[in-house]
This record gives C-alpha cells, structure tokens and sequence, in this order.
C-alpha cells in the first residue's frame, strides 16, 4: 500500500515550476510518461516511491519527495484497485456477472453438474470484466537496456518501464539451478554440447497480476560462484546491474519473438483464462567485444502484454 502525503502535489508542482520544466521536459529527464506525470501533479493518479526518488534527482529535492510517500504492506490493494477500475469502466458487464452468478448459485443446489458450455460463458465473462478492459504493459524492446534510470536508480529495465507506464512492478526470483541449456539457448550462448549453465527462473507481476515469466541462462564462467549462482534476491538492479559488477555490460541485443499456447504449468503461473495465447521472446546480450554472456526466454501474456520496437531505417 502507498501512502502519500497532500502535500506531495504542491511541492512537485512547486519544485518543476521552479526549475523552468514542462511536463516534456520533466518526462524526458526522469524517464516516466508526460500524461503520468501530469496526472500525478493533479492529484488523479497517486505516486509511486520509484517515481518520487526520480523526481528527487531531478528537481533536486533531496529526498523530500521520497519522504512523503510511504509504502506499507497490503497485498490486496492492486487486485482491488483493477477491480475497482474494471467496474467504473463495465458496469452493464458487471450487470451480467451479477446475473450469470445468480444463475449459477442457483444451478450450485442441483444435482445436476454445471455444464462444459456454462463454466466457459463463465470464464469468458470474467476475462471481459477484468482483463480486456486494461492496456497492455509494453516492452519497450532495446530501450529498455539503455535507459540511465536502469543504472541510475538501481532498478531492473522491467521496473522502469512499468513505473513509466503507472504500474507497480515486483519479481520473483522462484529458482536457482545449474544444468544444460535447450539446443537453441546453447547455440545463442556458443557453448559446447554439455556445457552447463546456471538457470535463474523468474515471475513478473505489474500491479500484482502476473504479466510473464523469464528463464534466464547464465554461463558457469560468467558467474562462477557469484550471487547470481546462490541466491534468489539480487537486491537492486536485479541481474543486468550484477553482470555489469562482474564486467558485463549489455552493448547489443538479439531478440527472436514467436506465439504459441502455454503449456499446463506456464499457464497456472500466469494465471492465464483458457485459450490465451503467449509471447515466446528469446533474448540474448552481447557485450562490446561480440560475447554472449546470457539469454533469457520470456514467456508473456499475450492479454496483458505487448512488445514495442523503434529502429532507425537507413537511406
């Protein structure tokens, strides 16, 4: 839960006014969106503490942004919050799931089980309710891995482009182990046929809905016996900020973006209605000298994800 002072709005609109900043301006510098930001200074969309530590740096406010938003735990309120959207956004929807669940209590005291067809239009209704109603998180493709804020603040290109974009990001990492790669993942790495790595596998949740998932292959001689081989926390920066401790620096990217339906386990991770697709993006980084020091394969929600890619066309 965020707890946010009144005074939050008067003093960013204070601060950026004196600093000469249009909300463009301020946008570009601290890397959130210029309507986010609007919203905020206007009081129709509480802060996130990414964002007043952002805002810190870039109006010079030593810290006293940061210190009128508190976090507390409550894991309930982003569930709610959508919810809540959703309603204001559907109500002859929500009109209908109060009929159809009338429907189906009734139905509950039969002897007759509920119908194939009927926990379908059951399914259908709630994925209309609460999902379709709701942009999609973009992945901002190589943006995301030259973006300062990564360094800067010390958050993972996830959490940056998701705090831009008004969500609440949060990973877990759920495991660390070493063994071989798939074929595809070891030919992107070069390595030889029974070469292991370490594999470090993640969940992505954006306002506590689970957007996608990320298994990412870390060759044994990149990390040797680093946290990136132990540990499930990585504290701030995630992986890329513990590559760059140990000398890899992200210069290029490859990305292959494919769909497919999830399999059984993907699916209840995910927490997917049925006959949603995903996202299949396999991603590998090279540093300046052309090696490849890890790939990651990300597994999104094609309802709640999208994928963005800006290129410079030559003449």
């Amino acid at each position: 839960m965020v707890v946010v002072d009144p005074d939050f709005v008067r003093l960013m609109r204070r601060l950026r006014q004196e600093h000469g900043m249009s909300f463009r301006d301020l946008a570009k510098k601290a890397y959130f969106s210029r309507s986010y930001l609007c919203e905020v200074e206007n009081g129709k969309k509480p802060p996130s503490l990414h964002l007043a530590k952002a805002l810190d740096a870039c109006l010079n406010a030593e810290g006293q942004l940061t210190r009128l938003v508190n976090t507390g735990p409550d894991d309930q309120e982003p569930e709610s919050r959508s919810r809540s959207a959703a309603t204001v956004d559907c109500p002859d929807r929500d009109v209908e799931a109060w009929r159809m669940r009338s429907t189906w209590s009734a139905q509950a005291g039969r002897t007759a089980p509920v119908s194939a067809s009927q926990w379908a239009q059951v399914a259908t209704m709630l994925y209309d309710v609460f999902v379709r109603s709701r942009p999609p998180l973009m992945r901002l493709g190589p943006v995301r891995y030259a973006n300062s804020s990564v360094r800067q603040q010390h958050l993972t290109p996830f959490a940056v482009e998701a705090t831009m974009q008004g969500r609440a990001p949060r990973v877990e990492c759920r495991a660390v182990s070493r063994q071989q790669p798939p074929s595809d993942v070891a030919a992107l790495l070069s390595l030889d046929l029974g070469d292991a790595v370490v594999l470090r596998e993640n969940r992505y949740l954006a306002d506590g809905e689970p957007v996608q998932l990320g298994h990412t292959y870390l060759p044994t001689c990149v990390v040797g016996t680093s946290t990136l081989a132990t540990e499930l926390d990585l504290s701030s920066g995630g992986t890329f900020a513990a590559l760059e401790r140990l000398g890899y620096r992200t210069a290029r990217i490859r990305e292959q973006v494919t769909t497919r339906f999830p399999t059984r386990g993907e699916a209840e991770t995910l927490n997917l209605p049925p006959g949603v697709p995903v996202i299949v993006l396999l991603h590998a980084s090279y540093d300046s000298d052309g090696f490849p020091f890890e790939a990651t394969r990300y597994i999104m929600r094609s309802d709640a994800m999208a994928v963005q890619y800006v290129a410079k066309v030559a003449a």
